[in-house]
């Protein structure tokens, strides 16, 4: 019972193995990215706010051309863009922001949620930052996604068909293992293609 169970998996582990050669045989195209630096538009900013006397957080929503009031802040939104999905998570927001308190503070510019050190409110009460983008997509809007070919063997043709050249040195080299079978594409004259494109 255990040489049979033994046998078993042994012969499970041949298949497995011969299937893993060919899978990593098979070409890989490589991944669909987006150009860095691109980003998408949308319709609504998330704002987070921290006043700072009552360590009290509030999170707003502002849509991109309106503007929101906390306390003594008017918070207005020109633009939110988010980051390509293809690159690091990122949102961007062009904030106008008035206290409209006496000698308050004023900011107009961006501000990134991944580098918040880039776009400050000087505020001494008030702290002011950008979570991210919501809503529906807006201008800019993302470019259409190429997805990149897959790229051929060394040694093959792109229909996956060797050429004649190197078919007749393997077929010169490798000796067949049953004699009088026809030559297989696969095997020793694949194995020895793919070694030949490979030296310089």
């Amino acid at each position: 019972m255990l040489l049979r169970s033994a046998q078993a998996c042994l012969g499970l582990a041949s298949v497995l193995i011969g299937a893993g050669s060919v899978l990593a045989a098979e070409p890989l195209a490589p991944p669909a990215m987006y150009p860095p630096n691109t980003w998408q538009g949308k319709s609504t900013a998330v704002v987070r706010v921290l006043n700072r006397l009552d360590s009290r957080v509030e999170t707003i929503k502002v849509p991109v051309g309106g503007t929101s009031q906390y306390e003594t802040l008017a918070i207005g939104v020109t633009r939110c863009l988010l980051h390509a999905p293809t690159a690091r998570q990122d949102a961007a927001a062009w904030l106008d922001i008035q206290d409209r308190r006496a000698e308050g503070a004023v900011f107009h510019g961006w501000m990134l949620a991944a580098e918040p050190s880039l776009g400050i409110l000087e505020s001494p009460i008030y702290d002011v930052h950008v979570v991210t983008c919501e809503g529906n997509d807006v201008q800019p809007m993302l470019p259409a996604l190429e997805h990149p070919p897959v790229p051929p063997l060394p040694g093959r043709k792109p229909d996956g068909s060797q050429s004649g050249q190197e078919q007749g040195e393997s077929g010169g080299n490798a000796a067949p293992q049953n004699p009088g079978a026809a030559p297989s594409s696969s095997g020793s004259q694949a194995d020895h293609g793919a070694t030949e494109g490979d030296q310089p």
